[in-house]
């Protein structure tokens, strides 16, 4: 997955952290889900696979703003002479927004990935197994998503 942008330059460095900063707030509500909700009630469950699935989606994040950052600068190249468009809404600018379209995307599809393999695994196992897996699952395929989108959405060449 070829990340080309330097996210250690201080030009990147501040999306670089409010990604982390909002896989991490993220996953604060997972863990208030899980504790409150969801009745798990091992918190060294609840706080240490919550750690690895903040750095996953993070690198998923990353991998889809890269995406969708390369696919905007495409179109400005080739749209680069025409009117600018009028002002959008504040919701329309918000979804279209190269920060929050990929959190978006990811985050959705790992809560509706996570409340669906929570369901299906509290039949078979107890809530703490069950949490386990969830968090797994869902995070692999949010990688998989960011994968997709890399790959075929985005039309991203591999060196």
């Amino acid at each position: 997955m070829p990340l080309r942008i330097r996210w250690g330059s201080k030009d990147y460095i501040g999306v670089a952290l409010l990604l982390f900063g909002a896989c991490g707030l993220f996953q604060t509500f997972i863990i208030f889900l899980a504790i409150y909700i969801l009745n798990v009630g091992s918190y060294f469950v609840v706080i240490l696979i919550p750690i690895g699935v903040t750095l996953a989606l993070y690198y998923g994040s990353l991998i889809s703003y890269e995406s969708f950052a390369q696919v905007e600068r495409r179109r400005l190249l080739k749209t680069q002479y025409r009117k600018k468009n009028p002002k959008r809404p504040i919701i329309s600018a918000l979804v279209t927004s190269p920060i929050l379209k990929p959190l978006m995307v990811l985050f959705s599809s790992f809560l509706i990935f996570f409340l669906i393999t929570f369901f299906i695994c509290i039949l078979f196992l107890d809530n703490i197994i069950s949490f386990i897996i969830t968090e797994f699952i869902s995070t692999m395929l949010c990688l998989l998503i960011a994968n997709y989108i890399e790959r075929i959405l985005a039309g991203v060449k591999r060196y």
